[in-house]
């Protein structure tokens, strides 16, 4: 899988239910009117569970149909974005301090949205991604770093072009008051992705593995609860203007540190192969598919280590990584009722076991 193709994929969300609590570190001062566009899904939950946790008055708008029990108690205002601004007509009279919209792509309803919230909301917060980024060969993208351009014809535009618009509509119908997040991969609670869950299962195991190059390699992800925290942090202190959301700590992360760090954690001395990039050439171990989250320093050496001193400096904090495996862990024991079969053609993630075993071997007699 290419770093393009991966990219792609942060556009998928979960069809998944959960009532878990989250608590927040920042207790707005005043109760906030909060309108989530969807809120049933990975990201949605998140936020409205930190909004929750801060006292703020908030409601729905989505079409009731993707886990529609899950927030009984809150207000929801049914429609759909789908067919433009009429399928907004459910909120006529209504008005808002905040809209946060976390719409994944299809940039012409970003674009309804605003035209139809412009007037109605005080504060727009939209979450777009890292995949807006030009150029992934630069170390350190921050967020005024080069965007993807937009001059392809619109038939040829992918989630990237299509975030970068959408940010287009949100800072020209709410230049002075919107938010845009650029979060990197999000994983944690709900999380219907199986790349992070992958590693999870790895590392808790007692079972040797592979793992990727020297480990001397950066990786980035994000908790998808802070992703939450701090969509409504923005809200309660005006923290206006474009943040990356990449983490999980204010340092660069290496592999080596992850995989020893989570070992511990889960009380795992499975043994630890890391095999060189010139080893996975030669038996067709690619990044990101057969090796999920790897992103080479020879590939995309920008792409791991994006800049997160914006969010540092507004006194954000992330959770501990400990929190993040367990959650996500704990998700899939308790609601993925199957056996992931890595490696396998219908899920296209990972190395199959068998395969696994046969080049540890190789690595053994080298």
């Amino acid at each position: 899988m290419k770093r393009r193709q991966f990219v792609k994929s942060l556009a998928g969300t979960a069809a998944l239910a959960s009532s878990l609590p989250l608590s927040s570190c920042v207790v707005g001062e005043t109760s906030l009117k909060i309108l989530v566009l969807g809120g049933t899904h990975f990201l949605g939950p998140s936020i409205v569970e930190a909004a929750i946790a801060g006292n703020h008055q908030i409601s729905l708008f989505n079409r009731g149909i993707s886990n529609p029990t899950l927030y009984p108690q809150l207000q929801l205002f049914k429609g759909d974005r789908e067919i433009g601004g009429e399928g907004y007509s459910s909120l006529a009279d209504q008005e808002w301090d905040l809209v946060i919209d976390v719409w994944p792509e299809k940039s012409r309803l970003v674009d309804d949205a605003t035209k139809v919230f412009q007037e109605k909301a005080r504060h727009y917060v939209f979450i777009s991604s890292i995949a807006v980024y030009n150029n992934f060969q630069e170390v350190g993208l921050h967020e005024s770093s080069a965007l993807v351009s937009l001059e392809l014809d619109k038939a040829d535009w992918e989630y990237p072009e299509e975030k970068h618009a959408a940010e287009n509509f949100v800072r020209e119908r709410f230049p002075t008051n919107h938010s845009i997040l650029r979060p990197g991969p999000i994983t944690g609670w709900r999380d219907p992705a199986y790349d992070f869950l992958y590693w999870c299962l790895k590392l808790s195991s007692h079972e040797s593995f592979i793992a990727p190059g020297s480990g001397q390699d950066p990786l980035q992800f994000i908790d998808v609860k802070d992703v939450g925290r701090f969509a409504i942090q923005a809200a309660e202190q005006k923290l206006l203007g474009t943040y990356n959301c990449v983490g999980p700590t204010r340092h660069s992360l290496l592999w080596k540190d992850f995989i020893q760090f989570a070992q511990s954690h889960f009380n795992s001395e499975a043994k630890v192969y890391w095999a060189s990039e010139a080893f996975f050439k030669e038996h067709g171990i690619y990044s990101f598919s057969d090796m999920p989250l790897w992103a080479p320093l020879s590939e995309d050496p920008g792409f791991m280590q994006i800049s997160n001193e914006k969010l540092m400096n507004s006194g954000f904090s992330y959770r501990p990584i400990t929190e993040t495996l367990d959650d996500c862990l704990n998700w899939y024991s308790q609601h993925v009722q199957k056996t992931i079969d890595f490696g396998s053609e219908e899920v296209g993630l990972g190395i199959n076991r068998q395969r696994e075993l046969d080049l540890i071997k190789l690595l053994e007699q080298a």
